[in-house]
């Protein structure tokens, strides 16, 4: 019976660190580690490419191990989804932190049914909360006349030289590393010091 597990986050800009943290001395101990980095809660776990070379990988009585149930837990449908798979092919699921770190979330009773349910449940509120919470600040944003997003690197006559090369056959690529440069300015012809200007001498 091996130790298998699983690192999954949503977006490219977090990171698998604290889960990797959590699950520390059976990384050093040489369990195999899954990963579905950047994948969408909106992905059930079924479907995602990490976990299912996870479930290929997998025999009777191997156990799935994760940092917390929402690695893995991300929606109610997902759930109902998962459980019954696990069950079926008789692997347990357990988590490395929280109150349900001592539960196999893959037991076959109605009290683990429910917690399980339950969790799921919560899970799913909170996020969908905290994607309504951020539609709000952007419209609010937006409506106060707030510019979102990254600032851009190039200003309107910059894009519009980059745009002219990509016309012209220059490569993407190469524009990315080094836009095209802008022409410089006609040197105006600097003032001459007063000093150097002859003076006139009376008669």
């Amino acid at each position: 019976m091996a130790d298998l597990l699983y690192l999954r986050h949503s977006t490219d800009s977090q990171t698998d660190a604290r889960q990797r943290h959590a699950l520390a001395k059976l990384i050093e101990a040489g369990a195999p580690v899954f990963k579905d980095p950047a994948t969408s809660s909106r992905v059930l776990s079924l479907n995602s490419t990490g976990f299912k070379q996870l479930l290929e990988a997998a025999a009777v009585g191997d156990t799935i191990r994760l940092a917390d149930a929402a690695r893995l837990f991300r929606s109610v449908a997902d759930v109902l989804a998962l459980r019954p798979v696990l069950i079926r092919r008789g692997l347990h699921l357990k988590v490395a932190s929280g109150l349900l770190s001592g539960i196999d979330l893959a037991a076959d009773d109605p009290g683990t049914k429910m917690v399980v349910n339950v969790l799921a449940a919560v899970l799913e509120f909170q996020r969908d909360m905290i994607s309504k919470n951020t539609k709000e600040g952007v419209a609010a944003a937006e409506a106060s006349g707030k510019t979102l997003g990254r600032p851009s690197s190039f200003d309107e006559d910059q894009v519009a030289d980059i745009v002219k090369a990509c016309d012209k056959g220059a490569a993407v690529k190469a524009l990315a590393r080094e836009p095209p440069p802008r022409p410089s300015a006609e040197p105006s012809t600097p003032p001459i010091p007063a000093a150097s200007l002859p003076t006139s001498t009376s008669p």
